[in-house]
């Protein structure tokens, strides 16, 4: 999983993301987390209860995407769930203080990152943090350095250059669009992608943020449902 995009505009920043996974995995609406003081909207997966989507009502919006800077063993044997760890992650203001903080030994590589008052992005390469931060002001995508090859990764980020290149007005349902049928005819690579449906693309989520109030969109690809929410309704 997955394939992530970030869009400022006057009013805020759209969010969209798709999540690759294993259909037996899929969050076929998100629920609310609610522990102390945080409180979020996420996609849970019922395997291990962890997620790959944490969205605040303020609009901070905090995701997992599998691998760092490459393909990986998936078959070796690791420790704590990458979906609780992005939960782990919630509890801490920055992810260089988490990173800073948490003990990463033993879990699968990943790239967390969190987008709201600034965007900060996470790697974990298997043996080393990598923390970076990006300009609020630029439109970025992301990819799983697990799924995609360097090839497709480019590919990727050509698509959302075009996307944004084509039109002067970027909204929410342009995003979505692009994130439910943008590519190329590979259905192995194409942004809702099915590998002999083993992994494939289960849910599109975009979080709208339009002066911190919050217009959430999931949809299940598996059963079919679109399922809306808004911050001042959880």
């Amino acid at each position: 999983m997955c394939t992530l995009t970030y869009v400022p505009h006057a009013k805020g920043y759209i969010v969209t993301i798709n999540r690759d996974e294993s259909p037996a995995r899929n969050a076929s609406e998100l629920s609310r987390y609610k522990s102390g003081r945080l409180d979020f909207l996420i996609a849970r997966e019922p395997v291990h209860g962890g997620t790959n989507l944490a969205i605040s009502r303020k609009g901070e919006v905090t995701t997992l995407l599998n691998g760092a800077f490459k393909p990986y063993d998936p078959f070796l044997s690791y420790g704590r769930s990458r979906g609780l760890i992005l939960l782990d992650s919630l509890l801490f203001e920055t992810l260089y203080l988490f990173a800073e903080k948490h003990t990463l030994t033993n879990v699968e590589p990943f790239t967390l990152v969190r987008l709201g008052s600034g965007i900060d992005e996470l790697r974990w390469d298997g043996q080393q943090a990598h923390f970076n931060q990006y300009d609020l002001t630029e439109p970025r995508i992301w990819a799983s350095a697990q799924l995609y090859s360097i090839e497709f990764l480019k590919k990727r980020e050509k698509w959302f250059a075009d996307l944004l290149s084509g039109s002067a007005d970027i909204t929410a349902g342009l995003l979505k669009d692009f994130h439910l049928y943008g590519g190329e005819g590979d259905p192995a690579n194409d942004m809702v992608m099915n590998r002999s449906d083993l992994v494939k693309t289960v849910s599109v989520s975009q979080a709208t943020v339009q002066f911190g109030s919050v217009q959430i969109s999931h949809c299940d690809l598996i059963g079919g449902k679109v399922n809306t929410y808004r911050s001042e309704a959880w």
